[in-house]
This record gives structure tokens, C-alpha cells and sequence, in this order.
């Protein structure tokens, strides 16, 4: 038996009504009236017929608890895994910006000791981009780009490419239900771009955490299973380079697909990969 939430009401369910069903037949108006002397009323044929009632859900439930453990169980490995996916992470982005702070730093030490003022001037402003780079990563780590939602025209109340920012928040929530991640927090929502009628802006939503996007891209899958967001799909907040390489990739990736369509492809690591179809 799989765990449900669904499952665990309909059991109770039943069991209210069974009991409701016994406290009718013994005449009685609350559970704790019944006992030795009001059960003692029934004859051996309703007895039995309550008690067969009584087994057949005390088995359902039992059942149902060790659905739950095993759910539970299931869900404690997902949460270690993502824990460990969140720290490996994090600890490649502490080596990325220590290698690159130790690169500039090194290129500064050798500029002042040749007490060159103009090359000075130049790997300080080196130094302030790394730090700007990497600060705005950060941020937008934080940040998912939303396609495909429907696009309405601007009113005097959109003010900076904020376009509804209630209508669109509660499209985000609801594609976060659809994928299983109801705990994840949205900040802020906004267009990108200038309105047009002949296209669909994408939605930029910036989470509490950069876990919280990780989370909401890997469920994404389940966006397609879905009737009202079957055409929306999920990406990271790239930069225009990396958007750049990201299209080529899915460009190889297409023209994999019509040589060798057998396969399921995909993209990993800045990598096209694939699995053979099940």
C-alpha cells in the first residue's frame, strides 16, 4: 500500500463512521458511553458483524503506517541527498572564488612590487569585477526564469516591468505546488523586457535560497504531466554568456536527436548526455 495524505482521511473517515454506526446501535451519545455494559447490549450476530468491521480496519491502518515509515524513510534520504548535492556546491563556489581571489591578489602583489602605478590601477579594477562577479552570482543563484506563462499588456499600475506582481506570484505558488515544493518562498516576481503582442515575456522569480532553485528545477519534470502549465518550462538566471553556450548546446543536442532519436537526451554539467529510452 502506498502513503497518501488521501488514504490517511478516508481511514479516518471510515472509522467515524463505524464507531457512529456501534453508538447508534447501543443507544449512546458520545464514545465515552461506550463500555462492558452498553456493548453488552448487542446480540452475537451485530457484535460480530462490528467487530469484523473493527479488524478489517485496524489492518487498513496498520498497513497505512508502514506506508508512511516507509515514506518517511524514503523522504530522509531525499533531504540527506539534497544536503549533500547543497554542500558540494557550496563548496565548489568557496574554491571558484578563493582560486580567483588568490589569482587576483597575486597578480596584485607582483604589479606593486615592480611599483608599476598604471597596471596598479588596472588589477585593482580586476580585483573590484572578480568580487562583482561573484557577488553577482550570488544573487542570481537565487534567481529562476519562468517561460511560457500568458503575457498581458502593462497598466499605469506596472511600474519597472513589474507586470501584476500578484497574478504572477500566484502563478509561481501554483507551479510550486504542481512540483511538490510548497516550501519554497518566492521574493519577488517581475517581467523581463518591453511588452509586445506577438510575444510572451519571460518571468523572472527571485527565491529565499539558491537550494530553493535547485529544488524547483529538479521537479520541474513534473510541469509536463500538468494540463494548466504543460507549455511553461524552468531555467536557471544565466548570464548572456552562459545563455550563449547553453544554445549551443541545446543546438547539439537537437541535431543528436535527429541522428540518433533512440536515446533520451539531456544536459548536465555543460554537457550533452543521454540514457537509452525505457
Amino acid at each position: 500500500m502506498d502513503f497518501s495524505v488521501e488514504l490517511l482521511h478516508s481511514t479516518e473517515k471510515k472509522l467515524n463512521a463505524e464507531i457512529s454506526r456501534l453508538m447508534k446501535a447501543v443507544k449512546v451519545s458520545t464514545v465515552s458511553d461506550l463500555n462492558s455494559n452498553t456493548l453488552g447490549k448487542l446480540q452475537k450476530a451485530p457484535s460480530n458483524d462490528f467487530l469484523n468491521a473493527f479488524v478489517a480496519l485496524l489492518e487498513s491502518n496498520m498497513s497505512l503506517c508502514k506506508a508512511a515509515a516507509s515514506s518517511i524513510d524514503e523522504m530522509k534520504s531525499k533531504v540527506l541527498d539534497t544536503q549533500n548535492q547543497l554542500i558540494h556546491r557550496q563548496q565548489d563556489e568557496l574554491a571558484k572564488v578563493k582560486d580567483t581571489v588568490q589569482t587576483e591578489m597575486k597578480s596584485w602583489a607582483d604589479v606593486a612590487r615592480k611599483n608599476d602605478k598604471q597596471n596598479r590601477q588596472l588589477t585593482a579594477k580586476s580585483v573590484k569585477e572578480a568580487v562583482k562577479a561573484v557577488s553577482e552570482e550570488e544573487e542570481r543563484s537565487k534567481n529562476i526564469i519562468v517561460y511560457g506563462v500568458t503575457d498581458e499588456e502593462e497598466t499605469e499600475t506596472d511600474w519597472e516591468g513589474v507586470l501584476n506582481i500578484d497574478k504572477a506570484s500566484e502563478t509561481v505558488k501554483s507551479i510550486c505546488e504542481v512540483t511538490d515544493c510548497l516550501n519554497v518562498e518566492v521574493q519577488s516576481c517581475s517581467r523581463i523586457g518591453q511588452w509586445k503582442s506577438d510575444k510572451i515575456r519571460p518571468i523572472k522569480v527571485q527565491l529565499r535560497t539558491s537550494s530553493d532553485v535547485d529544488l524547483l528545477l529538479r521537479r520541474a519534470c513534473k510541469l509536463k504531466s500538468s494540463k494548466e502549465f504543460s507549455g511553461v518550462y524552468l531555467a536557471p538566471d544565466r548570464t548572456p554568456e552562459q545563455r550563449a553556450a547553453h544554445n549551443k548546446l541545446v543546438q547539439q543536442m537537437k541535431e543528436l536527436i535527429i541522428k540518433d532519436s533512440s536515446k533520451h537526451y539531456f544536459i548536465r554539467d555543460n554537457k550533452v548526455r543521454y540514457t537509452d529510452k525505457k
